[in-house]
């Protein structure tokens, strides 16, 4: 099969190689050496595709630091990585054999999804915009897709996690390295923060590491911190405990200097899930433990940092501040606008990448800060996507979730079950976090629903042929 690969790849090499040197003399040289990097990611993932699944898994935090601006597209490497995995897998695909596929339940309401999204087109107030957010939807929406196709053995879900774990510990020191870094003065250039999250706006910094903002990392910190919660609750030795209790201590610390409320609900609901799964393994001496000298360490670090004043009053208004403020005001407004938007086509919605354009002044002029968004993932698929839309991806949820309580009734491995259990409260933490900001088309959640299904399918069809691409 590698052969195979490598043979059908020699022509669309050959095609790149030519291609970037004809733009040589035509481009900026930051493209060019991007896009000879570009060729020799895809040599080594074309020989073997399920490397792109691992550099995906790593690339998936650098979402802002990690990323370039090419034409007014922002390219990402988990972008890069995902589009050439899925290059290499649906070449390669055709030519393996003896290929057990994979089930895959959630493609048929994803193609749903697809189809009324190209209905929804129709009604955009500005058809290039939304017809760019409706491919790049698709784009990273088959990365579920994708992800099951290449993981078909337990240890290539151990592999997945180094290298998962390995870029959570670079972002999350990073992370504490802003924070450290904004406390004692440092300059927005070397600690990697943006002005407006500088202990300048609050009296202290809020971390946000590689991500865009502090929402999102709180959003990525999730998936990783259930897994390393729920691979401890189930005394699991793929990591030693020294070493996933030092990841949750990271994980835990960085969470909160994110001062991101979604975040903290998100992972409060995530720590439901994995009481519910863990039910019996929790209530131990040893647990209460471990987990009080947890709260207690965190406590202690964050009065440190924030010292006590500042932990009483800035930070506790802020993390309480639920119903008031700017960001409240703001958040109301948009929400009137997409019932608004949705009530012009309750159906189909307005299109995908639409509601920027209709809450604009004018549909194709970008306000200062941006296009606006609804800051409700569900609001802003009932406007953009309407009922229709909305419902197809409620079903993709619902699926995902049901198979994976099946899938852990049925677990007879018990690493496969504790991973299992852990990507389900870090998803569900995901979901109860949408309800806080709205970005369907990020790497991150299709990455994880496609991980879930290739963890169900391990579960519930281990005999099944694990020859791979």
């Amino acid at each position: 099969m590698p052969s195979r690969a490598a043979a059908l790849s020699i022509p669309l090499l050959g095609g790149l190689i030519a291609l970037v040197g004809f733009l040589s003399m035509r481009v900026s040289p930051v493209y060019l050496l991007g896009g000879v990097c570009a060729i020799g990611l895809a040599m080594i993932i074309f020989r073997k595709p399920f490397l792109g699944v691992l550099l995906l898994a790593f690339f998936i935090p650098f979402e802002r630091l990690g990323s370039y601006d090419i034409a007014g597209i922002t390219v990402r490497l988990s972008q890069v990585t995902a589009l050439i995995t899925m290059a290499a897998v649906f070449c390669t695909l055709p030519l393996s054999r003896r290929l057990s596929l994979p089930r895959i339940p959630t493609l048929i309401p994803l193609l749903l999804f697809f189809l009324v999204g190209l209905f929804g087109l129709f009604n955009a107030p500005n058809l290039e915009r939304s017809v760019m957010v409706f491919l790049f939807t698709i784009f990273t929406c088959m990365i579920s897709v994708v992800v099951p196709l290449l993981i078909r053995t337990p240890e290539q879900v151990q592999r997945l996690l180094r290298w998962f774990f390995a870029s959570f510990f670079l972002v999350t020191v990073f992370g504490l390295y802003q924070f450290a870094g904004d406390w004692v003065g440092l300059p927005p250039e070397l600690t990697g923060l943006r002005e407006l999250y500088t202990k300048d706006v609050l009296g202290f910094p809020r971390v946000q590491s590689t991500a865009l903002e502090p929402l999102y990392f709180a959003n990525y910190l999730l998936m990783p911190l259930s897994v390393l919660c729920s691979l401890f609750l189930m005394r699991d030795r793929t990591f030693s405990t020294f070493t996933q209790l030092s990841l949750i201590g990271l994980g835990v610390l960085n969470l909160v200097l994110t001062v991101a409320r979604g975040g903290y609900i998100a992972f409060a609901a995530a720590i439901v899930v994995l009481l519910c799964i863990h039910f019996f393994r929790l209530f131990t001496w040893r647990n209460l433990f471990y987990g009080a000298t947890a709260l207690l360490l965190t406590a202690i670090i964050a009065v440190r940092f924030f010292g006590f004043d500042t932990l009483s009053t800035q930070f506790v208004s802020h993390v309480t501040n639920v119903f008031g403020g700017a960001s409240y005001s703001e958040r109301v407004e948009m929400f009137s606008i997409a019932e608004r938007a949705w009530l012009d086509h309750p159906l189909v919605g307005i299109g995908s990448g639409s509601f920027g354009p209709y809450a604009s002044h004018h549909p194709f002029v970008v306000p200062t800060h941006g296009w606006n968004i609804v800051n409700n993932e569900y609001l802003e698929l009932l406007a953009e996507n309407g009922i229709a839309g909305l419902a197809a991806m409620l079903v993709i949820f619902a699926m995902v979730i049901v198979r994976s309580i099946k899938a852990l009734m049925r677990a007879r491995d018990p690493s496969v079950k504790a991973i299992l259990g852990g990507v389900l409260a870090g998803f569900i933490a995901i979901l109860v976090q949408y309800n806080t900001f709205s970005i369907l088309y990020i790497v991150h959640i299709w990455f994880t629903i496609g991980f879930l299904v290739a963890l169900q399918n391990l579960a519930l069809h281990p005999n099944t042929n694990t020859k791979t691409t």
